[in-house]
């Protein structure tokens, strides 16, 4: 009887050390929590993740890697509040509200937290993971969103040597280059996307949101609609150098 009890105790042991290793591990939300991130793109130089907080949702605690990381807002939204999991101690931060168009640029730091949106809209953005790159960045960047009614523009709204990104919009009939460049690219549209691309004109409809993989030396223009001009980041990141 002895043995059986003794057997019994360390049964449970095992069971409790591997269930806490379990729960230890990291939880990847493209895998625990497929309705709020999901992978829209993946290559050698980025992983985009699409991620959208309900109205007054509460997602549960959940890890993101420790890669430098640009945050493209496709939502003008409320405050979100993000409890980090420190040492098993919550550190509670408050987001504020975003605006559609605009950006932040965060050097890597793993982090496991929980979310609540607090605001009465959904908040719907991509993480940017940038696998090559890595920033060391005094404090987070953040580049503004334009100012509305839509103006035409062409400019760099941040570089370094590692990294820049681009905004476009373009506005009225007459399409809008995008220059080639030694950097592959990433293009983001906040509105619907009319995008020929490279010596055999093709030619892609995209809807907000979307995004596409501009490779290195290729140039592509865009044609805004009619009605409404076309508003699109581009995230340019140089190769790896061997």
């Amino acid at each position: 009887m002895r043995k059986y009890g003794l057997s019994n105790r360390l049964l449970t042991l095992f069971l409790s050390i591997a269930l806490w290793s379990i729960a230890a591990r990291a939880q990847d939300p493209l895998a625990t929590l497929p309705k709020n991130y999901s992978l829209v793109l993946d290559n050698s130089s980025v992983a985009v993740i699409r991620a959208h907080y309900g109205a007054h949702e509460k997602i549960p605690i959940h890890d993101h890697s420790s890669l430098s990381t640009v945050f493209v807002y496709l939502s003008d939204s409320g405050q979100v509040r993000i409890d980090h999991v420190e040492d098993d101690k919550p550190v509670s931060i408050v987001r504020p509200p975003t605006v559609k168009g605009s950006f932040r640029i965060a050097a890597g730091l793993a982090e496991r937290h929980s979310i609540e949106n607090l605001g009465d809209t959904s908040s719907d953005f991509l993480r940017v993971e940038l696998k090559h790159v890595t920033l060391v960045l005094p404090e987070p960047f953040r580049g503004k969103a334009p100012h509305d009614p839509l103006q035409s523009q062409d400019s760099i709204e941040f570089t370094n040597p590692s990294l820049q990104i681009q905004r476009i919009i373009c506005v009225g009939s007459a399409p809008c280059p995008v220059n080639p460049s030694p950097a592959p690219s990433l293009i983001v549209a906040f509105t619907p996307l009319n995008m020929t691309t490279g010596t055999s004109q093709q030619r892609y409809r995209s809807d907000a949101g979307s995004v596409f993989w501009l490779p290195s030396s290729q140039a592509a223009t865009i044609t805004p609609d009619p009605a409404s001009p076309t508003h699109i980041l581009r995230i340019l990141i140089p190769p790896v150098q061997k």
